[in-house]
């Protein structure tokens, strides 16, 4: 797979999503559940600690002395000058937590509580809290370290499942893309049953043996009809033209051979509809097809009092099947001479071909229809015509991996263009 196959991936991947997704609530509720932890234990502990200073302050007995011993200060308010300024200013406050620029009696952290004492003079109690920094800090490190332990390995376990997964997705699109291109016997040949995505997989390939024994059923049958119908067709014609000269000779001649141009194209479209793979396929310089399908047409087109333009610009070589081109090609300039104007343009440029005319043209939500078999504008089937010229033309398209689009021509008509993929 290419870096922006990789990239493709990485964005559209759903179990790498969900595993993005687990990874972030889980990282909120991690990081809430920690806030929370530290902040009400460090509430509960301070609660704590004003509770031993207050037994602290109401047992002891200054008298104007100072009770300052290992560990905890006591004070009066007033006799505060050889303590810090941010120690006092917090018993200025009444007591809370502060924190000092650099060590006191081996701590920077203090927690202070001015009260009474037990003859109800007023007294500062003030002890470290230098070791329940340290357990805290401790606490919070250890659910950081948990947190981004977990949020990691879920992304590692979402990862490798996503891989997984996306190999069997990549075989599953791969066999529909294939399925879609005309390939029926494409199967993903996943025999596992393992989840949801195997029991997708032998779905596909229920489906496409199906898919693949209906066409072939279609397309056999009309291939046989076409056939079958051929001989006494070809009887028919020996025998109209045993009949003596006339004008209902010549009728029955020429619907004769309508009909067995119909059946031709039949099989014709079958044949290219059953190939597949690049058999027969070449290097086909476009330029020179439509110049050669110029002077092909070129004359019978002007014998019909209309004008036939070539134009080639910068026409590039395409991988295809020369012939097939060929009747495309000429299916979409006999249906311009048929329907179209008295002009018909012929172009090549880059990697695409087109026809087009000046006739009266197509309503635009008829493009769809009328590239399917059989179809016909004419609702009463009275004007000439198959209703295969286009289906052709679209099988030859799908063969190819390229584009039929259908377009109107500047000011009115019909322009109908192949354009092929790079090579």
């Amino acid at each position: 797979m290419s870096l922006d196959g990789n990239l493709t991936w990485l964005r559209r991947s759903s179990t790498l999503r969900l595993a993005l997704i687990l990874s972030a609530i889980f990282a909120l509720c991690m990081a809430t559940a920690a806030y929370i932890t530290i902040k009400v234990g460090s509430d509960v502990f301070e609660r704590r600690v004003d509770t031993t200073l207050d037994a602290l302050a109401k047992a002891s007995a200054l008298e104007g002395a100072r009770g300052d011993r290992f560990g905890v200060i006591l004070r009066h308010p007033n006799d505060l000058e050889d303590l810090p300024i941010a120690l006092q200013r917090v018993v200025a406050r009444g007591g809370g937590t502060v924190e000092l620029s650099h060590d006191f009696r081996e701590s920077e952290a203090w927690r202070v509580l001015v009260d009474t004492d037990s003859q109800g003079a007023p007294v500062m109690a003030a002890v470290p809290l230098d070791d329940a920094e340290d357990a805290f800090e401790l606490l919070g490190g250890v659910l950081w370290t948990t947190m981004l332990t977990m949020i990691v390995l879920t992304l590692v376990v979402g990862f490798a499942t996503g891989i997984f997964a996306q190999r069997r997705l990549k075989r599953i699109n791969s066999t529909l893309s294939a399925l879609a291109s005309g390939d029926l016997s494409a199967r993903t040949e996943i025999t596992r049953n393992k989840d949801d995505l195997d029991d997708m997989a032998r779905q596909v390939d229920l489906t496409a043996a199906e898919l693949e024994r209906l066409v072939a059923q279609t397309r056999h049958l009309s291939a046989n009809l076409a056939h079958d119908l051929r001989t006494p067709l070809a009887r028919l014609r020996s025998r109209l033209e045993s009949l003596p000269e006339g004008e209902e000779r010549g009728a029955a001649l020429e619907e004769s051979e309508r009909l067995s141009g119909i059946f031709d194209t039949i099989m014709r479209v079958a044949r290219i509809e059953a190939t597949h793979g690049t058999d027969g396929f070449e290097r086909v310089d476009l330029a020179n097809l439509m110049t050669d399908l110029s002077l092909t047409f070129g004359p019978v087109i002007e014998d019909t009092g209309k004008v036939l333009k070539f134009d080639a610009s910068d026409a590039e070589a395409v991988f295809a099947d020369r012939q097939m081109l060929v009747q495309a090609v000429a299916n979409l300039i006999q249906n311009a001479m048929r329907y179209g104007g008295d002009k018909i343009n012929l172009a090549a440029r880059g990697r695409t071909i087109s026809v087009a005319d000046n006739g009266p043209g197509v309503a635009s939500e008829k493009y769809a229809e009328i590239i399917k078999p059989m179809v016909r504008l004419d609702a009463t089937r009275q004007s000439e015509g198959t209703g295969l010229g286009l289906a052709l033309v679209r099988a030859v398209a799908d063969r190819h991996g390229a584009d039929l689009i259908l377009s109107q021509t500047d000011p009115h008509g019909l322009t109908v263009t192949l354009k092929f993929a790079d090579l």
